[in-house]
């Protein structure tokens, strides 16, 4: 039940972060998916190797293979599903946590420094899995391949 509720959530966010960025009409359901999706492939990972890292790493990098796919099948910019979807993965939070404890000197806690790091391993792994993610050729994908099958029967 929790991770149903996890998946609506992640689904909602999504789709509000579109809709306040002003993707079109008729990719918000798409967005949702994919975030909602990233989010999911997270919550694996890190149940499976328990490493936040890892699993924003993993996560960032399914999440840029599914922009690219449903982008090839819809005819649009991959960038519209991607920053939708890496909207769940964005270590917010821990800005948040980082930026508090820096400005009220927290002593009793977690020191900020500690928190800095984490939220720049966090903003590391998920630019990585997007670089590696981009370099994927393009004949990797199914629509890609279908698009160009078509394409040569025609000629």
């Amino acid at each position: 039940m929790n991770l149903l509720l996890q998946f609506i959530a992640a689904f909602l966010g999504t789709i509000s972060f579109a809709v306040i960025f002003e993707v079109p009409k008729k990719y918000y359901i798409y967005s949702g998916f994919i975030g909602a999706a990233g989010w999911m492939i997270y919550l694996f990972v890190l149940y499976t190797f328990n490493t936040p890292v890892i699993a924003l790493f993993v996560s960032s990098l399914i999440l840029l293979y599914l922009s690219r796919e449903i982008s090839y099948k819809l005819k649009a910019p991959v960038t519209i599903f991607l920053l939708c979807g890496i909207f769940c993965l964005a270590p917010g939070l821990g800005l948040y946590k980082f930026t508090y404890a820096f400005f009220t000197n927290n002593e009793g806690g977690v020191s900020a420094s500690s928190l800095a790091v984490t939220v720049l391993k966090s903003a590391i792994a998920i630019s990585f899995g997007i670089a590696i993610g981009y370099e994927l050729p393009p004949q990797l994908f199914y629509f890609y391949r279908k698009m160009n099958k078509k394409n040569k029967r025609l000629s």
